[in-house]
């Protein structure tokens, strides 16, 4: 589909095959295509079993990875890994002053298991941590790799930009 058809088009001129009114409603649409939100929560629903089996096999989850990636970028207070990663948490955000972070968990079981321990400045990797990090780095690279199997580099590109426009249309604006 070009720019200048499809989505952009306004109803009746894209042809036989069908396209999306100028209301965004499906015109023509074959009976075995399907709408762009089956495509992307398919393919979301698919990741996250895909990276939680990766996960599963090391008794983590992705939270565990998400801590860890974070204090081993330098963030060393478990408020500040908190306040970043609530947004991706069930009611992150509404936890009033008091209450124990939602990273506490996988930062005393990530301490547990002798991958992190608290320094001077807060909570640092340990060697032991670096490498479970390198570990569960290849595991989900390898993940990420089987996920773009049969796409080039432009195809990937071309999606990303495309799902970001989108994502601009309907009022998203980056940093937010």
């Amino acid at each position: 589909m070009s720019a200048s058809e499809g989505i952009d088009s306004p109803a009746g001129t894209e042809g036989a095959a069908g396209g999306v009114s100028a209301a965004g409603t499906t015109t023509d649409r074959d009976p075995g295509e399907r709408p762009i939100g089956y495509w992307l929560k398919l393919v979301d629903r698919l990741i996250d079993q895909d990276v939680d089996e990766v996960f599963l096999r090391t008794g983590l989850t992705r939270r565990h990875w998400q801590v860890l990636n974070m204090v081993r970028d330098g963030v060393s207070d478990v408020t500040t890994v908190d306040s970043v990663l609530s947004p991706f948490t069930t009611g992150g955000a509404a936890r009033p002053g008091g209450h124990a972070p939602a990273v506490s968990a996988e930062i005393s079981d990530l301490q547990a298991r002798g991958w992190v321990a608290q320094g001077g400045a807060g909570w640092e990797v340990t060697v032991a941590g670096q490498h479970a990090y390198h570990d569960l780095l290849d595991a989900v690279s390898l993940s990420r790799e089987r996920l773009a199997e049969g796409i080039t580099r432009e195809q990937y590109d071309r999606t990303i930009a495309t799902l970001e426009q989108m994502a601009r249309n309907l009022g998203w604006s980056p940093g937010t």
